[in-house]
């Protein structure tokens, strides 16, 4: 159990090294349970003890958490990595690849809320990019049940208003006299 308890950790790593982009707890659980590798309370375990360690950063919105190897992580993936063998390897970057829509999707369109200081709640919504927002949309809206209908609409809507908004500020202007 032991060895094998490790694999799954290498595996998140490894599969955390591969994306630029943090990536969710479901899109890593889903591979290790989808081949068999362990069942669902490994996972966590594997995931807590990697957090513990430091060689994981979680940060969380609303509803996802969103997961990133760290300096520590990269450094045990170089001095461990190998034990993971060729064919792990192989299918992992074939999961990623065959996946590779929906994790872009959700680690690419992020969106939370908060409580403002006037008693409000704010709204943001992120469209990044190698984690790195290209386009941030904040709404102050009065009652949390708002900010949560904007989180939740945000995938949704996220391509036409970015599209709406690059077309709209791109536009050339016209100059007045």
């Amino acid at each position: 159990m032991n060895e094998a308890f490790t694999i799954y950790k290498l595996i998140i790593l490894y599969t955390l090294n591969e994306i630029e982009s943090p990536l969710t707890f479901g899109l890593i659980s889903d591979y290790l349970t989808g081949h068999e590798y362990t069942n669902y309370f490994n996972v966590q375990n594997a995931f807590a003890e990697l957090l513990d360690a430091d060689l994981i950063h979680c940060s969380n919105t609303y509803n996802t958490a969103y997961y990133e190897i760290t300096p520590a992580g990269r450094e045990t993936l170089e001095l461990f990595g190998n034990t993971l063998s060729r064919e792990i390897r192989q299918e992992i970057d074939e999961y990623l690849q065959a996946n590779n829509h929906e994790i872009i999707q959700r680690v690419t369109l992020i969106s939370d809320y908060s409580k403002n200081t006037n008693g409000e709640y704010t709204a943001t919504c992120s469209l990044m990019e190698k984690n790195v927002p290209i386009f941030e949309l904040k709404l102050s809206v009065p009652d949390e049940e708002d900010a949560i209908r904007i989180c939740n609409n945000w995938r949704a809507s996220s391509d036409d208003l970015y599209a709406m908004a690059v077309k709209n500020l791109l536009r050339p202007t016209e100059e007045t006299e």
